[in-house]
């Protein structure tokens, strides 16, 4: 239960933002205090489970992310030879790196926008004037929960039925994961068409949609967007003036001395701070 009501709008314009500037903020103290905010927001949700399970489920990910992008780009002036004439360089290393950093903070970002806003909260901002998306939209959003927690089923009943014929090997688990991938698809595609025919069966989109849950913005809410604008407009005219991100290619031009302690860096961690305050303060006030 929320003792602090925001607007839907709201949380789905912070969370947005926070996106965006997961992939746009490429500098090593930005990834970490974004790191950082991210980690305390999501303990203070309780979902704790949730974060440990999203980094588990994406840390190979990001390590083949971080493998793939040396070997098929060879941009950068630093040479890195593995054998013979063949070589990486060690800016598309570092890129590959932060990329997956990237992609892992956009991951965490979806699971803490997924305990903030349910599925109603969205039909009721989306689904009047944009059903379709409205519904595309949710649908992307519980992709990540729903296939982790198949994938857990899966492996539970992998390992039930094979605890006592378990191979050893590296071909043997590529083989057990891509068993579980099919099954995972498989079975997605099988319950999105039973969905689909529930709703046309239902009407969906063949009225005015109506909804229970009413929302009215209010002081808090100009107040808090306001905040957002401010400190997401000051964090991108850091970005004019070369904070917050770093020169990859041809060459690193960065040093782990130039500590952004400005205007810019303050501004952009005034921005992660909203949400831990409110969920803080009902902390508080629950306990």
């Amino acid at each position: 239960m929320r003792l602090t009501k925001i607007h839907p709008i709201v949380y789905i314009i912070y969370y947005l933002i926070l996106m965006l500037f997961a992939f746009i903020f490429i500098n090593p103290y930005y990834m970490l205090t974004f790191f950082i905010c991210i980690f305390v927001l999501i303990s203070l949700q309780g979902i704790k489970k949730e974060f440990i399970s999203t980094i588990k489920g994406f840390i190979m990910m990001g390590c083949v992310i971080a493998i793939i992008n040396p070997l098929t780009s060879r941009q950068g002036l630093t040479r890195i030879y593995l054998w013979n004439d063949f070589f990486i360089t060690y800016e598309s290393v570092i890129y590959g790196i932060i990329m997956a950093l990237s992609l892992i903070l956009v991951l965490l970002v979806f699971t803490s926008f997924n305990k903030s806003i349910s599925y109603q909260d969205m039909l009721y901002v989306f689904s009047k004037k944009f059903p379709t998306i409205a519904m595309i939209m949710i649908m992307a959003l519980r992709f990540i929960p729903l296939f982790s927690y198949r994938i857990e089923e899966i492996n539970k009943l992998n390992n039930f039925e094979n605890k006592n014929m378990t191979k050893k090997g590296f071909v043997n688990k590529v083989k057990n994961v891509a068993n579980v991938m099919t099954i995972m698809i498989s079975w997605a595609f099988e319950e999105s068409m039973i969905t689909a025919k529930s709703m046309k069966a239902r009407g969906y989109n063949t009225s005015k949609r109506t909804s229970y849950l009413y929302y009215k913005i209010n002081l808090n809410d100009k107040i808090l967007l306001f905040f957002i604008s401010i400190t997401s407009i000051l964090s991108i005219i850091g970005l004019f003036y070369g904070v917050g991100r770093i020169n990859i290619y041809p060459s690193i031009d960065f040093s782990f001395n130039q500590l952004p302690l400005n205007i810019f860096y303050l501004s952009f961690l005034l921005l992660l701070l909203p949400l831990i305050y409110l969920e803080f303060k009902e902390v508080l006030i629950w306990h």
